[in-house]
């Protein structure tokens, strides 16, 4: 099994900006992760299981340590994670691994959007029974707690398989979220469980990555944050949809700006364009009906620099890779600087909507995550032409965190940056040749 690396150093590689959160005291989420329970195996699995179990161990132990002074800087829920992490390492073995993987995963997935969780480890066991898990949440004052019951190891049809009973339970309404078991064979799925196919290690991360998915769906679907922000964000589409989308627009003004020997971008397929009051700045929307592609060509297609994919299906869906959505949308922004216009293709995105005049609204609405609206409302940001997609090159120096960063992981981007500071970053991209000709990369959603 692929063992994440303990907290105390996830905290150093993942939550750099946490620092203003100190006088936070109310996390979200809270989770407590238990020990799994019963272990059922074939007798064949003996040999293989007390290996893994010895490799858990010397993991754990060849681990760095985190610096003590460093993790005294950190806020007291990473600090409490750590700790936590720290003591329930001292007893790990290969089954125990799987409560730890919980723990890294989750807390990962959840920080961008919940910088103040709180994901405990606890040593102990549950029965399953709900006055039992009621117990043990109000013994740590943690709303839901994620117990593994079970954990069965078998083969069949030569295939190995774990089949690992979860629950998710939350004290809030004393219900039990998740009560099922998830099967996981020994085939490597890659991403973020990928592990050596034929192993148990991969029946157990397969297993994992089923329940995990369910588990952030339900978290999600009862925090009072994304209640919060699921009300905003439906305000906000209500005026994108009746006061920007329908605007009418001057396609002239663009297609003097973008070269006719640029063929990368399309105006026949410009659908909305927006301009600043100075008529300095705009951004304009694309959308089209590309040719199907997989993975592997649209990996080399070197016309685009970065490309996000939108796919309703699992990666554990067949053909998962194969079938790229053909909705392919983008953004043009651009800066009048001296007289000079500079643009820039972007947020090229490929994705699936029911229909194409549905589809432009959707990517319009993308306009929600791009600083077009004020932080938690839905009035228009002033700032809009400034930030974001029209964000200037700053002066690292003058950040608070250069002390900390700025000799290694800052030192090489300050010293390119510094002949530009100040500019847009559209137009410093430009002046300093900044293109890759290499394969596109792709993020997938």
């Amino acid at each position: 099994m692929k063992i994440l690396r303990p907290l105390t150093l996830i905290t150093l590689a993942f939550f750099p900006s946490i620092f203003a959160l100190r006088a936070q005291t109310v996390y979200e989420p809270q989770i407590l992760i238990l020990s799994p329970g019963k272990v059922k195996y074939e007798k064949a699995f003996t040999k293989e299981i007390a290996q893994l179990n010895e490799k858990a161990k010397s993991q754990m132990n060849r681990s760095d340590a985190a610096n003590d002074q460093e993790l005294k800087d950190r806020p007291a829920n990473i600090q409490r994670m750590a700790a936590s992490e720290s003591a329930y390492g001292k007893n790990v073995d290969f089954v125990k691994s799987a409560s730890m993987m919980a723990a890294g995963f989750l807390s990962y997935k959840f920080f961008e959007k919940f910088p103040n969780l709180l994901i405990l480890l606890k040593d102990t066991q549950s029965n399953g029974r709900l006055d039992d898990l009621k117990g043990i949440a109000e013994t740590t004052g943690l709303q839901y707690v994620l117990n593994f019951p079970q954990i069965e190891f078998y083969r069949q049809d030569g295939i190995s398989y774990a089949r690992l009973g979860v629950q998710f339970y939350d004290h809030s309404t004393n219900t039990l979220l998740i009560d099922t078991s998830y099967v996981g064979d020994w085939n490597s799925q890659g991403f973020e469980f990928g592990c050596p196919t034929g192993t148990l290690s991969c029946t157990i991360n397969n297993s994992l990555s089923k329940a995990l998915d369910n588990i952030i769906y339900e978290v999600a679907e009862n925090s009072p944050t994304i209640r919060r922000e699921r009300l905003v964000w439906r305000q906000r589409l209500q005026v994108l949809r009746s006061d920007f989308y329908p605007k009418g627009f001057d396609r002239s003004f663009i297609s003097s700006i973008i070269a006719a020997t640029d063929s990368n971008i399309s105006l026949d397929h410009l659908y909305q364009l927006m301009v600043s009051d100075d008529q300095s700045k705009f951004v304009g929307f694309f959308l089209e009906k590309k040719n199907k592609r997989n993975f592997k060509q649209l990996s080399e297609d070197r016309h685009d620099m970065d490309v996000k994919i939108e796919s309703g299906k699992s990666i554990h869906d067949t053909g998962y890779l194969d079938d790229i959505p053909q909705t392919y949308a983008y953004i043009v922004k651009a800066v009048k600087h001296q007289g000079k216009w500079y643009y820039e293709k972007s947020n090229v995105t490929l994705f699936e909507p029911q229909d194409n005049e549905g589809g432009k609204l959707e990517y319009f609405n993308n306009l929600q995550e791009w600083g077009f609206f004020k932080d938690g409302s839905a009035d228009i940001s002033p700032d809009f032409w400034e930030t974001h997609l029209f964000a200037k090159v700053r002066d690292l120096r003058q950040d608070p965190d250069w002390p900390k960063y700025g000799t290694n992981i800052w030192k090489t981007e300050e010293e390119e940056n510094r002949p530009y500071i100040g500019l847009y970053e559209i137009v410093a991209d430009q002046l300093r040749g900044k293109r890759s000709h290499s394969p596109t990369n792709i993020t997938i959603n």
